[in-house]
C-alpha cells in the first residue's frame, strides 16, 4: 500500500505551520549551534510569488518547505523538513514538486536551494530530483552546499 501525501500552500502563520518550523529550527540548531532558523521569517513567504508548503499524509502535517524570492527569474527554496517518523515516504518530493510547480507558476526559471554538510540525506534527495552543484549564493558560511533546478516551461501552441 502506498502513501499519499498531498502537498500544498497554506498560511505560513497557521500552528501547523509554525509548528513544523519550530521543529525544524530545532533540529538545525542542535546539528550546526545557534536558534536554527536560517535566517528565514515568516514573513519571506507573505510577499506576491512566494509561498510556504505544508505536506499532509490523512491530513496531518508531516513535512513543509517555503519558496522565496530571490530576483525576477529565480526563487530559493527555503524549510525542507520532514518529520522523523515520514522520512523516505516521499514527504519531501511532494514538498519539492509543489515548489517547482508554483515557481512556474509565479514564472520563475529556476530553484536554488542551500544545505549544510551534516544533511547528506537533503544533498542526495536533491540530486536525485535534477537539481546540481552551484556556487554559494547567500550567506558567508564556506561549508554550504548550493543546488539549481532550471524550469521548462511548456510552449503554449
Amino acid at each position: 500500500m502506498s502513501l499519499i501525501v498531498r502537498a500544498a500552500a497554506e498560511d505560513v502563520r497557521s500552528e501547523d505551520s509554525e509548528q513544523l518550523i519550530r521543529e525544524l529550527s530545532l533540529e538545525l540548531g542542535l546539528l550546526y549551534g545557534g536558534d536554527g532558523t536560517a535566517g528565514f521569517q515568516q514573513s519571506d513567504v507573505e510577499t506576491p510569488r512566494a509561498a510556504f508548503i505544508v505536506a499532509r499524509l490523512d491530513g496531518h502535517p508531516v513535512g513543509c518547505g517555503a519558496i522565496r524570492p530571490l530576483d525576477d527569474q529565480s526563487v530559493e527554496v527555503k524549510r525542507m523538513y520532514t518529520r522523523p517518523a515520514y522520512r523516505r515516504k516521499g514527504v519531501a518530493q511532494a514538498i519539492l514538486a509543489e515548489a517547482e510547480r508554483l515557481a512556474a507558476e509565479f514564472g520563475y526559471t529556476n530553484l536554488k536551494l542551500q544545505t549544510g554538510p551534516l544533511q547528506p540525506e537533503a544533498a542526495a534527495l536533491y540530486e536525485r530530483v535534477g537539481y546540481y552543484s552551484i556556487p554559494i549564493f547567500s550567506g558567508d558560511w564556506d561549508k554550504v552546499l548550493a543546488f539549481q533546478k532550471d524550469l521548462v516551461h511548456e510552449r503554449v501552441k
